[in-house]
C-alpha cells in the first residue's frame, strides 16, 4: 500500500440504487471543493436506476468502477482505496451531503494531529437532530439493556452510556468508533490495520475499522468543527426487518472476530439471545406502524 499519492484526498462514495440522493451527495462536494487536490471515486454495486449513466453524464470529473454484482459496503470501498493515490482517504455515503468548509475543517484536524488515524464529523439528519454518530464500542451486557430499554425508557443509563449522549458535543473529543457515512481515514494508520474486513456485507465495519484502529495504537476522534447531512436509511436495501438481520449477523461477527477466545463459548448462547431480541423487537415494531 503506497503511502505517497498525486492527490491529497481520495473521496470513496459507495452507491446502490440511489440516484437522486448520489447526484445530490456530488453536487455538494463539487459546489463546496476542498482546497487541497482531491479526487472522487464512486463505487456502483451494480445498480438498476442508472446511477451508474448519470455519474458518466453529469460528472466526468469522477472516476467510475462498475461492478456486475452488489459486493457489499467494505468490500466497495476497498476497491476503491487500493485503486486511489492520496494522504487521506475520505469515506461519504451516498444519501450525505456536505456543508461549506466542514472537508477542509475534517482534514485540517487530522493532519494536526498526527496519532489520530480516523476522524468523524457532526452528522445531521434531515430533520435537523443531531446524529449520535460516535459511540463506545459495543459489549453484550450493554447491547442486551440499549435493546430492552430504549424504545421504553429512551434515557436510560445504558443507552446514554453507549450513545454518549451526555457528552457535550461542541469541541472535538475522543471516541471508540465514528460513524461509517462519513469517515476521514489517514492512509498510513491503514497500512497498519489492513482494509475493512469484507466479512462485513454491511454494517458494522465502520465500528471493526475503528476497533482495529485502537488495537493499532492508532486515535479515533469525532470533529463538530465539520457538518454532513445524512438522510438516514437513504442507501439501504430492503425493509426494516430484513436491515435488522442483516445488522445483527454483523454485529454477531464483530463479537465473535473480536472478542477473547475464552469467552466464545460461554457467550455463543447469551449473543445469540440478545441478537435474536433485537431482530424480534424490530419485526414487532415493524408490524405496529
Amino acid at each position: 500500500m503506497s503511502l505517497s499519492g498525486f492527490y491529497k484526498i481520495s473521496i470513496i462514495v459507495v452507491s446502490f440504487n440511489s440516484l437522486d440522493l448520489l447526484k445530490d451527495c456530488l453536487n455538494s462536494l463539487f459546489d463546496n471543493p476542498l482546497s487541497n487536490s482531491f479526487e472522487v471515486l464512486v463505487v456502483d454495486n451494480a445498480s438498476k436506476d442508472g446511477s451508474a449513466e448519470m455519474v458518466k453524464r453529469n460528472f466526468q470529473r469522477v472516476r467510475l468502477i462498475e461492478n456486475n454484482i452488489n459486493i457489499g459496503f467494505a468490500a466497495a470501498n476497498n476497491l476503491a482505496i487500493k485503486s486511489s493515490q492520496s494522504e487521506y482517504i475520505l469515506l461519504i455515503n451516498s444519501d450525505c451531503q456536505v456543508y461549506n468548509d466542514s472537508l477542509d475543517n475534517m482534514v485540517s484536524f487530522i493532519s494536526e494531529n498526527e496519532n489520530i488515524g480516523i476522524v468523524g464529523p457532526k452528522i445531521i439528519n434531515s430533520d435537523g437532530s443531531i446524529q449520535f454518530s460516535c459511540r463506545r464500542f459495543p459489549s453484550i451486557f450493554d447491547a442486551g439493556m440499549h435493546t430492552l430499554l430504549t424504545n421504553i425508557i429512551p434515557d436510560n443509563p445504558f443507552s446514554k452510556r453507549y450513545k454518549l449522549i451526555d457528552i457535550k458535543r461542541d469541541e472535538p473529543f475522543e471516541v471508540d468508533w465514528v460513524s461509517g457515512s462519513c469517515m476521514l481515514i489517514r492512509r498510513k494508520a491503514l497500512a497498519d490495520t489492513g482494509y475493512m474486513d469484507e466479512n462485513y456485507f454491511m454494517y458494522v465495519e465502520d465500528i471493526d475499522i475503528c476497533y482495529q484502529m485502537w488495537e493499532k495504537g492508532w486515535k479515533v476522534f469525532y470533529c463538530p468543527y465539520a457538518e454532513i447531512l445524512h438522510h438516514v436509511g437513504g442507501s439501504t436495501e430492503g425493509g426494516a426487518v430484513s436491515a435488522s438481520v442483516r445488522m445483527q449477523k454483523s454485529v454477531f461477527y464483530f463479537f465473535w472476530k473480536n472478542y477473547r477466545k475464552s469467552w466464545k463459548v460461554v457467550l455463543l448462547p447469551l449473543i445469540l439471545a440478545v441478537l435474536g431480541l433485537r431482530i424480534f423487537l424490530t419485526f414487532i415494531k415493524n408490524l405496529l406502524k
